[in-house]
């Protein structure tokens, strides 16, 4: 069984790389550098560039794969990136910490029943059977300070438990699937394409214990989206809509098409065609505009978890960007 390979990190994501290097810079294309986290959101993104449809609307896009959100904030504060995606809950803490970031684009929501793309995964031979289970066993999320440490947190609270009721292990989500494997940990936060690949996995045997970002999602909560300085937004508001116009194009297009998206899935996630079958894109709403009554929900959720002190104000938080 393949998994989803390290090399896909400690590469910069070759493959989209190539594409990038490809594209030469012109007078009339505005480069781009994005760094993002490796994940089912940003599949459109990869698409859309093999399509040339970046360049089509006068985009440059240059792309590094980096191994979790606070990696890409940094990438986008130290300007070594111009935009960045990951889950929300690493910029919203940079804003907090100082640094003068906006998010601009939302690429997906969480949402009861059937919305939800974040899972606590844990193993057959872990014993776990639900939530409660964990107590006292080895888990592991890809970073602190991330969407999977809120997860953690706010599911365990659901539960009656803290996050010091586990033993906390830090692992990039290219690495889960063999810790779990291996039995160094008993259960994991991960997202796709990570979570296909496990799944598909009969030496984990996973058991999915806890879906959504929250454990109360019943109303829609933002998850993860794009992001840039307040600087780059103000001098760059056209590229950012163009960026978002290409988003919108190619998500409709995978959407409507499901073997277009697994194709896709298995070129440039490296999954297998039969975990590419259990691929979706995590898109509630197919609007990508970035609201600050959503973006208070999860600074409530933070707040609530501990992971920040209150009072925050959503709207401090975003830039309205019409596409």
């Amino acid at each position: 069984m393949k998994s989803i390979s390290k090399r896909l990190l400690i590469t910069g994501f070759s493959a989209a790389a190539m594409l990038a290097m490809s594209l030469s810079a012109t007078a009339e294309n505005a480069k781009v550098r994005l760094a993002f986290l490796f994940a089912d959101s940003m599949l459109p993104a990869l698409y859309a560039q093999e399509k040339g449809y970046f360049k089509e609307a006068g985009i440059n896009l240059e792309v590094t794969a980096v191994q979790g959100g606070p990696a890409a904030v940094a990438a986008v504060a130290s300007g070594e990136a111009d935009i960045g995606y990951s889950a929300f809950v690493p910029p919203i803490n940079a804003r907090i910490g100082g640094v003068p970031l906006k998010l601009f684009l939302t690429l997906s929501h969480e949402a009861e029943p059937n919305f939800k793309y974040t899972f606590i995964t844990a193993t057959k031979k872990s014993g776990i059977t639900d939530l409660k289970g964990v107590k006292g066993k080895t888990i592991s999320f890809n970073a602190n300070g991330g969407l999977c440490e809120l997860m953690w947190r706010d599911h365990l609270a659901a539960n009656g438990m803290k996050i010091e009721d586990v033993n906390v292990v830090i692992l990039p989500f290219p690495e889960q699937e063999k810790a779990l494997e291996q039995g160094s940990i008993d259960a994991v936060c991960t997202i796709n394409p990570f979570h296909a690949s496990m799944a598909s996995n009969a030496a984990i045997g996973t058991v999915d214990v806890a879906t959504g970002m929250l454990a109360d999602l019943k109303t829609p909560v933002i998850s993860d989206g794009v992001y840039a300085t307040e600087e780059w937004l103000s001098k760059n508001g056209g590229t950012a809509a163009k960026f978002a116009q290409v988003m919108d194009k190619a998500r409709k297009e995978l959407l409507a098409d499901r073997a277009a998206l697994e194709a896709a899935s298995v070129k440039f996630f490296e999954l297998t065609p039969e975990a590419a079958k259990s691929m979706v894109l995590p898109i509630f709403k197919p609007e990508m505009n970035v609201a600050a009554a959503d973006v208070q929900k999860v600074l409530d959720a933070m707040i609530k978890t501990g992971m920040q002190q209150g009072p925050l104000n959503g709207a401090d938080f975003v830039a309205d960007v019409k596409y």
